[in-house]
């Protein structure tokens, strides 16, 4: 899929790039065109730098200070896919996310994502986020008996490019139960590029988009990388 977009940096037969407004790149991706939407966008909750010792200490996620982006990216997201979508979404907004997809989608289901990992914090230390599992018409997974609580120890800080970097192994499971071989893939908030590996990897092509220049390098380099070993395995 080429799109008419200036902000094009890669394409290949396996994967197409975007750096910019996932709001405006949007709107130039063709109606029910994706087959499976995995992203995981701001929460919306102003999410403050780690302490000082914390290898994150210095960034906050861009736009994570509102959901003003909301409500047009919910047109937008149930226009160009064909059935289903995975939205990541932290407790402190899960209402309001829902509230707002419920005007288009089917909100078929709220997995969580069990990272067998305390968080920062005291008392009830946050050890999951959840995913709103959302469709047109039905969801059937591939395995057809799936709990909706999914565990995939998250990775350790020292091994993440990103704060809210979510481990490929859990990106994989939703790709591979959602979705068939050759299936085009969107994550519309790409970070560090997490989803395009785990898309690429299991012979999917990848739409991804991102606003941060980078992140948006980070992510061109390691989707890149995962397809040039992948193209060489093949070979040898």
């Amino acid at each position: 899929m080429e799109l008419n977009n200036k902000n094009v940096s890669t394409h290949t037969h396996t994967h197409t790039l975007y750096k910019g407004d996932c709001l405006e790149i949007m709107k130039d991706i063709p109606d029910g065109s994706v087959d499976l939407v995995v992203t995981d966008p701001p929460y919306g909750i102003d999410l403050k730098p780690q302490r000082e010792n914390g290898k994150f200490k210095n960034t906050k996620v861009k736009n994570d200070d509102n959901l003003k982006w909301l409500p047009i990216f919910t047109e937008e997201l149930y226009r160009i896919t064909k059935n289903v979508a995975c939205v990541f979404c932290g407790w402190q907004n899960i209402d309001k996310f829902k509230m707002e997809f419920e005007k288009r989608f089917i909100v078929k289901n709220i997995l969580i994502w069990n990272k067998d990992w305390f968080g920062m914090g005291n008392n009830y230390r946050p050890n999951y986020e959840l995913i709103l599992l959302l469709c047109k018409t039905n969801v059937k997974t591939k395995s057809n008996n799936k709990s909706n609580i999914l565990t995939y120890r998250r990775k350790s800080p020292q091994k993440m490019t990103h704060s809210c970097e979510k481990p490929v192994i859990l990106l994989e499971d939703l790709i591979t139960e959602l979705s068939n071989e050759n299936d085009t893939i969107l994550d519309t908030f790409m970070g560090t590029g997490s989803c395009g590996e785990a898309t690429i990897r299991n012979n999917r092509k990848f739409i991804g988009i991102e606003l941060d220049d980078t992140y948006f390098e980070i992510a061109k380099n390691r989707i890149e990388d995962t397809y040039n070993e992948l193209n060489n395995t093949e070979t040898i």
